[in-house]
């Protein structure tokens, strides 16, 4: 028996799933494939995340159980299964068979119950199991040992339910799953349940009374009407209940659940037979055990090779006779300026290594001529210098990120997990091996063009504005930061002064107890802890009649000024250099969407408004007299996208006309001429259009616009109808990316949908909004990298100009007071050429001596 966990797949629940979850799919015979495609997707990404020691594939056999004879009508009313499923079903086990995956079925018993009888059989025994079911009924199993793995919408997300999940979903045990049934029916499997019984009142009287019997028992002490149905449908229910309750006898006296030997020859022949390439190329994750593919293929077998290799330390000239070499340093100073390898390793194919602290002029020599593979191009361009022709590298770091863009972290560890080296030099050797293999998943998936069209040639473009940086006038921000520290003391005073008592403002508690009970403001709402103080209920007593509220204003104040300081400004001061510069981190690997991030000081989260956001900024000055900044700013540049790639013509011709998109929107969802639309409705069409592209509800643009749910539908519907192309593209696009499993950029970089997760759950609401923008933000964010490299290739033999800083939408650029209308020109040319869309791409210029300027 293995030690665990093992896994017990639902085979038709899990194919007829993938079967309505993607569009037709068929072999070159013409048979249908999309059953087996989905289902093997689905198998892999299960066991990657998931890793069960043992899995096997249970199936219903042909004909009737004993359900069928008990109750005539069992299960009658299913649509007939598709003749289009059915024929898969055949290829689908012959393939699990191939691959060494054991097949369980048992004549006259239910996969539901051979599943329910071996699992507990198995937990009994101390051995942890997953389920993997789409079933309702089967969640009645749940117990110590037993896990259930539920499918989300389409085939990329799954949900973990375990018995405290189970109570707080339901609010009784999972044993009582069959009893709830019994009383609500399963309209899937035709099981009548007791006639006006509902989820609510189910869930309320198992919660109360136990059972079904224990309801039956204490019908007087019910409602007349609920009496009334429980009482005449009282067979019909412990009717109902034997039918949903899963068989003690299901499981089979010879299961085995030892792995096959798995045929790797056969598997790939019948892939290429049903022109199921990438079923062919993931092989290695499906083949049961802990079996890894060891095909024939010259990429395998250098693979291997590879790994055999004995690692010999050499001196560095006789490394420089190659022409690719790889490179891998143990980083340590500050990044960017002090940055430094300590050790280098530098590594042939054939395992020749040399290691050293300092970068040999020899090497820089060979840098500019030879091809490097690395695990980090940028860090090791910070550092050496070079080399700067990014199409002679090969960067792990890149690849990674493409391929997992929602992984937190794309170094070797994070990449390899268990199978990093410890030592520098062994890990030099392993990037052959991953170059090698990571080179083909990055061909398959069609990432070449991003790869070294937009990622590879943006890393040298970072790398100059980090080391170029932003000067920080000392003197000016020491002013923001003393006035920010006197207007906090000051408004501790007044607070203390109405409080009669220093009391701590962090303290929620604390705040509570003077608000509600000392100055007996109304509660707004309550926590597990207390009286709830965030800053919409502060917000809610701010707008109360004076002298009420005095406190609240304030206490809004001093968090928004707290963040103000310990956020922006005193981050700032610290992290200023030597020679007066703020040298920020640009990282191009951190974000979902494929965004730039900025950290080390975060010059992208700047404050946008007000006072102090213009005091800060006006603190962060061009290196030199006589220079200024020069910005151009993508103007709705999402909502340009989307017209783009929704085809909506009436939005297309808002913005070849040159009109304000939110005005015109206003105009058609608020029924007003657009000469009449106002700020306020403009802003309210702002909110519209943003939240329904971003998957926003109803019930959240209701909230957002402060109208009644009813009134948020009917902004919906108007809207939509206004716009049918951009309703048909939230629809399509969500529902073709969660069937594909990943979504897509104009440019082709993709994000998969199964690495998106919030918490330790899959959310699918938020699942479905990440497939609806991601295209969006992402194209958008690749536009502003490709805008980026080309103003850099434009200036490049320009020394009078350099890029500083990258904001969202916005480029920022330095250059002499005098060439700056020049330099702005050219900016914005480039910028609004920098792709061919459906609608103009159009910038908005600034010309400034700080960044509140521009």
């Amino acid at each position: 028996m293995t030690e665990g966990p093992i896994m017990f797949v639902d085979g038709h629940g899990l194919a007829f799933r993938a079967f309505y979850a993607i569009p037709e799919l068929t072999a070159p015979d013409g048979t249908p494939t999309n059953a087996l495609v989905g289902f093997f997707n689905m198998l892999s990404k299960i066991k990657k995340e998931w890793a069960p020691q043992s899995l096997s594939v249970v199936f219903d056999a042909p004909g009737k159980t004993f359900r069928h004879e008990m109750f005539e009508e069992y299960k009658k009313g299913r649509k007939p299964t598709p003749e289009e499923f059915k024929v898969q079903l055949p290829i689908l086990k012959k393939m699990l068979g191939l691959l060494g995956i054991p097949v369980i079925c048992r004549p006259g018993v239910e996969a539901d119950d051979v599943i329910g009888a071996v699992s507990r059989e198995y937990a009994y025994k101390g051995t942890p199991v997953l389920v993997v079911t789409s079933d309702k009924d089967m969640l009645q199993i749940l117990d110590e040992g037993i896990t259930v793995i539920r499918p989300g919408k389409g085939i990329s997300s799954f949900n973990r339910w375990d018995a405290e999940t189970f109570q707080g979903e339901y609010g009784f045990p999972p044993a009582r799953m069959a009893d709830y049934l019994a009383l609500v029916g399963d309209s899937v499997d035709n099981v009548p349940g007791v006639p006006g019984i509902g989820d609510k009142t189910a869930r309320r009287l198992l919660g109360k009374y136990g059972d079904l019997e224990g309801i039956l028992a204490h019908t007087a002490d019910l409602t007349a009407g609920q009496r009334k149905k429980l009482e005449e449908n009282a067979d019909l229910a412990r009717k109902s209940l034997i039918l949903t309750t899963l068989s003690v006898d299901g499981a089979p006296d010879d299961v085995d659940l030892v792995c096959g030997v798995p045929d790797s020859d056969g598997f790939i022949a019948l892939c290429r037979e049903l022109g199921m390439s990438s079923l062919e190329r993931s092989m290695g994750d499906l083949i049961c055990g802990e079996t890894s593919f060891s095909g024939d293929s010259s990429v395998e077998k250098e693979a291997q090779s590879l790994s055999l290799v004995e690692l010999k330390s050499v001196e560095l000239d006789e490394l420089l006779m190659c022409d690719e070499l790889a490179f891998h340093g143990k980083w340590t100073g500050e990044y960017p300026m002090s940055l430094v390898a300590d050790p280098l390793v530098v590594c042939s194919k054939d395992g020749r290594f040399w290691s050293g602290s300092e970068m040999p002029f020899e090497l820089s020599s060979w840098l500019e001529r030879g091809s490097v593979i690395t695990s980090d191009y940028k860090r090791l361009l910070v550092a050496m210098g070079v080399p700067s022709d990014y199409s002679r590298v090969w960067d792990l770091r890149s690849v990674d990120y493409l391929l997992h863009p929602d992984k937190a972290s794309h170094d070797m560890p994070s990449v390899m997990g268990d199978d990093c080296p410890e030592s520098t030099e062994e890990r030099a050797m392993a990037l052959w091996r991953l170059r090698d293999d990571l080179s083909q998943t990055i061909e398959s998936r069609g990432l070449s063009e991003v790869l070294y069209g937009i990622d590879m040639p943006l890393v040298p473009v970072l790398v100059s504005m980090e080391k170029s940086g932003i000067k920080l006038e000392e003197p000016v921000l020491q002013d923001v930061i003393s006035d920010l520290k006197e207007r906090l003391e000051r408004i501790v005073e007044e607070i203390t002064s109405a409080a009669g008592e220093s009391i701590n403002l962090n303290s929620p508690k604390q705040v509570g107890c003077l608000l509600f009970e000392k100055l007996g403001l109304p509660p707004v709402k309550k926590t597990k802890t207390g009286y709830s103080t965030d800053v919409t209920v502060l917000e809610q007593l701010a707008e109360l009649p004076e002298p009420h509220n005095a406190v609240p204003s304030m206490l809004l104040e001093h968090r928004a000024l707290s963040k103000m300081s310990s956020g922006f400004a005193l981050p700032l001061m610290s992290s200023v250099c030597g020679d007066g510069i703020i040298r920020s981190t640009f990282e191009s690997d951190t974000t979902g969407t494929g965004r730039l991030s900025s950290r080390d000081p975060n010059l992208q989260n700047l404050p946008a408004y007000g006072e102090w956001s213009d005091r800060i900024k006006s603190s962060l000055i061009p290196r030199e007299k006589g220079r200024c900044f020069v910005a151009a700013d993508y103007s709705q540049v999402e909502l340009r996208v989307l017209a783009h790639i929704s085809g909506e013509k009436r939005l297309a011709d808002i913005f070849r006309s040159g009109r304000d998109i939110h005005t015109e929107t206003a105009s058609m969802v608020f029924g007003v001429d657009s000469s009449m639309v106002t700020k306020e409705l403009r802003r309210s069409a702002k909110m519209v259009t943003f939240g329904l592209l971003y998957g926003m509800s109803a019930f959240g643009l209701a909230k957002r616009l402060g109208v009644g749910r009813s009134e948020a539908d009917r902004i919906m519907s108007r809207y939509f109808a206004a716009l049918p192309g951009v309703e048909a593209y939230v629809t399509k696009s969500a529902d073709e990316a969660i069937a594909k499993g990943y979504t897509e950029t104009l440019f082709g970089r993709i994000r998969p949908l199964e690495e998106v997760v919030t918490g330790n759950t899959r959310d699918r609401g938020h699942i479905r909004r990440v497939a609806i923008n991601s295209p969006i933000q992402g194209t958008a964010a690749d536009l502003a990298k490709k805008a980026m490299i080309a103003v850099s290739r434009s200036f490049a033999e320009d020394p009078d100009v350099s890029m500083v800083l990258q904001v969202h939408d916005s480029i920022v650029c330095e250059c002499p007071e005098e060439r700056s209308e020049e330099v702005l020109a050219e900016l914005q040319e480039i910028m609004k050429n920098v792709a061919s869309l459906a609608v103009p791409l159009e910038t908005e210029g600034k010309i400034g001596f700080s960044l509140a300027e521009v």
